[in-house]
């Protein structure tokens, strides 16, 4: 229920609850106005891979946007990498031909547009805050976990030659990542099944919808259980059980399960 209005309603005849839901349905359309309305089409661009930008494919399906998902390929990023704005990718390119450069504001938006107004509901701002402390939570996750990814693709970032000798460097990622998995993982995932109990413990993160920090959640978590980094098993999630059963639930989600299941 709506207990505060933001509106100075000059005649009692006028309905505030009205006018505050129709606002809110208004930026959600906004939102998926700015996705579909222009002279071009959506188009969002990043490596054939699933990386950062997958959650932003979720989320733009869940919402029903259509999009163009351009893959570029690694042996063409040296020629393309000059041609975007920050040397980086994920890039959205919108209908009306604006650039969007961050993953997270590209989430934000999809989630903006979902018609049922679950992914980031525009009327619950207290569900918002929910929302954003997970997705910082994430975050965090995904920072912790950097030196032991990017120090065996950019030593010179981390004072070590770049031309860092193999058997060196590959005993400094070992001892990183071993102690990633023997101290961070264990305390991030307690800080996720933290949150999973306080929502009830058979549903997400924040209650019985999914939402924007579920998708970057299940996207960030599930990599450790992919054993494509050296030195991090696939069962490197097994210790962890309200975890797992979590990312099988975001899965199962079937607007998640039918977008997974046209990319198979």
């Amino acid at each position: 229920s709506i207990s505060l209005c933001r509106f100075h309603c000059c005649c009692k005849s006028i309905d505030c609850a009205s006018i505050i839901i129709n606002y809110y349905a208004t930026m959600t359309q906004s939102a998926h106005d700015l996705l579909t309305s222009g002279d071009g089409k959506l188009s969002l661009h990043y490596f054939s891979i699933e990386g950062v930008a997958e959650q932003v494919r979720i989320a733009l399906s869940i919402a029903g946007i259509p999009f163009e998902d351009i893959r570029v390929p690694f042996s063409e990023w040296q020629t393309k990498k000059p041609t975007t704005k920050y040397g980086q990718l994920p890039e959205m390119i919108l209908p009306n031909g604006q650039l969007i450069t961050e993953s997270t504001a590209m989430l934000r938006l999809a989630g903006e547009a979902d018609p049922e107004g679950k992914l980031y509901p525009a009327a619950d701002v207290g569900k918002r805050l929910q929302i954003e402390g997970a997705l910082g939570l994430t975050a965090d996750l995904a920072r912790a976990w950097r030196p032991a990814i990017y120090i065996g693709m950019r030593p010179d970032l981390f004072g070590y030659p770049a031309d860092w000798a193999r058997d060196e460097k590959d005993a400094t990622l070992k001892k990183l990542r071993e102690a990633f998995l023997a101290n961070e993982l264990p305390r991030y995932m307690g800080y996720y099944t933290n949150l999973i109990k306080e929502a009830g413990g058979n549903a997400f993160l924040l209650g019985e919808d999914l939402t924007i920090a579920d998708i970057a959640a299940y996207q960030g978590i599930t990599y450790y259980s992919r054993g494509i980094a050296d030195y991090v098993p696939a069962d490197s999630l097994d210790p962890y059980p309200e975890v797992l059963a979590f990312l099988k639930r975001v899965a199962e989600h079937p607007k998640v399960a039918a977008y997974k299941a046209s990319k198979a």
